[in-house]
């Protein structure tokens, strides 16, 4: 009966014989029962199998549908519980109970990234950095699992019976509705708050993934002795690199032994999973903000070590620049002969690095770190004797007769092109420093002209080899209302633009249906009504974890918070929160994409 509860579970099959290891079994139960009533007797501890099919009533999910009827195998299977758990008739202890109901209430991923955080008992050396991730989630949360006014835990003692209705009771409670509010100082300056909302009403199902692949062969090498396995997997090339994905999982024993496999062939794999609640009221929800004092630290964008044309991993770009904080920035190109490539304006310390892109919103700041949001527009030239040359891109290959300006922020060398006629010219100190064919080297303190088609003959005419012709670029950047950018040394654009003067502002500025109006995990950057910057990533895509928002959600989110301005930037899988070598937030695909560029936060004193 539902109302009934079993306190020892027999973790087997029903068999008409009770065979020796039954009858053990059967003298322990009564020797249990009898010490229960003995004065003095220690409180009944609670087997594991017992805590965990009533964790998945707790959790009040309607698995009734499943195959198992058993709610410990069901929980398993699911993967509401992802970890092997040992024999089921087996006494759980206290820190497996927390674990056990954190993971159930789909919190992993908090757990992960709370495990530095310090906890109110004195005995927990022993604990692992998950389950000490765990443990801070339980006593912080509203409602919380654990209660922290004793002095320790006793993670390593078997859960009483009392305790675990207790435990359960949180987790009943929280299931219809939790809320975790954490605020951290990273550093002198700095507040993190994080914040989680709300549980899944849905039972997961899993994707697995495999990448690492060079080439489409070595992807359909890995799909063919996978199938072989009879695991179905797809190859695509979704961005930029070939994977092989799973379709949708019900059974998380099936998942892991895909997993396995794929490692077992020195491959990479991620377990993600999918999402089952989009159209549910209850989602969870999941966001991190990082406030920064402006005269404590200088916001300046960061690029992968080999430039604007290559790609790189947030954490790496941080890293490199030495920044202590960093979150991803603008959209860029995913395929193409500018596969990498900033889409927008991006300077850097005065350095145009990419020009605009019409009719989407940029960020620009300057020396005194003072910031200003708005359209930018470019124009670009080089007098000579001869005329003046108009330029057509900065840092970007433009098909046609055009005339390219190529810096080194660009990589290690300009693109090499062969489908039409092309010419450069080296300008080393003011001067034109040689004459050469496509793709040759980017040196420091140098910087290239390039012509394509027609304009390749005329650089060959205007800068003859073997001369030093003076040369002088002329460059602007120009406001929507007419007003010079100049004085803005950093500018990076994306949108659209989310928050002015506290209002939301949501124009979709050219954007997609899907990018505007559906859940994404996002990332944003802006100003508090303080003054101060802020970093903020919204996570999505992950059916346990987050939901992620519309960018009207992500509006109003930031209004509610004391946000005077704010710019959406590149989302989806790119969003990441980077911070004295931490991510705190949950990339969608599994792992950290390798992007354009980020935003990064440099301490000045």
């Amino acid at each position: 009966m539902r109302g009934m509860r079993r306190r020892i579970s027999w973790a087997g099959r029903p068999s008409a014989v009770l065979g020796v290891s039954w009858m053990r079994r059967l003298i322990t139960l009564c020797l249990a029962l009898c010490l229960s009533f003995c004065p003095g007797a220690e409180a009944a501890s609670v087997a594991r199998g017992v805590f965990l099919s009533e964790l998945l009533e707790a959790r009040g999910l309607d698995w009734s549908s499943a195959k198992e009827k058993d709610g410990a195998a069901f929980i398993l299977r699911s993967g509401l519980v992802t970890e092997p758990v040992g024999r089921l008739n087996a006494p759980a202890t206290r820190r497996e109970a927390m674990r056990w109901s954190v993971q159930a209430l789909g919190l992993e991923v908090e757990a992960r990234i709370l495990s530095g955080l310090s906890l109110p008992f004195k005995d927990v050396k022993s604990l692992s950095a998950f389950e000490r991730g765990c443990l801070a989630v339980a006593v912080n949360m509203d409602p919380p699992l654990i209660r922290s006014g004793v002095p320790t835990f006793r993670g390593e003692h078997a859960i009483t019976d009392k305790e675990a209705q207790s435990l359960l009771s949180a987790v009943r409670r929280a299931s219809g509705g939790l809320e975790l509010d954490v605020k951290l100082s990273p550093a002198a300056g700095m507040t993190l708050h994080i914040h989680r909302s709300g549980v899944s009403t849905g039972i997961p199902k899993w994707r697995v993934y495999a990448d690492g692949f060079n080439d489409k062969p070595e992807a359909e090498a890995m799909q063919r002795f996978l199938k072989g396995k009879g695991f179905d997997m797809t190859a695509s090339q979704p961005n930029y690199e070939w994977i092989l994905r799973s379709g949708l999982l019900e059974d998380y024993g099936r998942v892991r032994r895909l997993f396995d496999l794929i490692r077992s062939r020195g491959r990479k794999a991620r377990i993600l999973a999918s999402v089952t609640n989009r159209d549910t009221e209850l989602l969870p929800r999941y966001w991190a903000t990082l406030t920064m004092a402006p005269d404590r630290y200088r916001l300046e964008p960061i690029l992968a070590p080999g430039g604007s044309s290559a790609l790189a991993p947030l954490s790496e770009m941080a890293r490199t620049a030495r920044v202590r904080a960093a979150v991803n920035a603008g959209f860029f190109s995913v395929t193409g002969r500018n596969r990498g490539l900033p889409i927008g304006t991006l300077r850097i310390r005065g350095s145009l690095v990419n020009p605009p892109y019409q009719g989407r919103t940029c960020l620009g700041w300057n020396k005194d770190n003072e910031a200003v949001f708005g359209e930018v527009s470019w124009s670009g030239s080089i007098p000579t004797d001869q005329g003046t040359l108009s330029l057509n891109a900065v840092n970007r290959f433009v098909k046609g007769d055009t005339l390219v300006l190529y810096t080194p922020h660009y990589g290690a060398s300009t693109p090499s092109v062969t489908s039409i006629s092309a010419a450069e010219v080296v300008v080393r100190g003011g001067r034109s420093a040689g004459l050469r064919e496509s793709g040759g080297p980017l040196e420091p303190g140098t910087w290239v002209l390039a012509g394509y088609g027609s304009n390749a003959d005329l650089l060959r005419d205007i800068f003859p080899a073997g001369t030093r012709t003076p040369v002088r670029v002329q460059s602007e950047l120009t406001g929507g209302g007419g007003e010079s950018w100049g004085e803005m040394e950093n500018i990076v654009q994306a949108g659209p633009f989310l928050l002015s003067e506290g209002e939301v502002r949501v124009d979709a500025e050219g954007f997609g249906n899907s990018l505007v109006n559906l859940r994404h995990p996002r990332s944003i950057v802006g100003l508090t009504n303080d003054g101060n910057w802020i970093f903020m990533v919204i996570d999505g895509r992950n059916g346990l974890h987050a939901s992620g928002a519309t960018l009207m959600e992500a509006a109003e989110l930031l209004s509610s918070m004391n946000m005077a301005y704010a710019l959406n930037l590149d989302g989806g899988g790119s969003s990441e929160l980077w911070i004295d070598g931490k991510l705190y937030n949950s990339p969608s695909g599994g792992k950290e994409r390798p992007v354009s560029y980020g935003i990064g936060a440099r301490s000045v004193r």
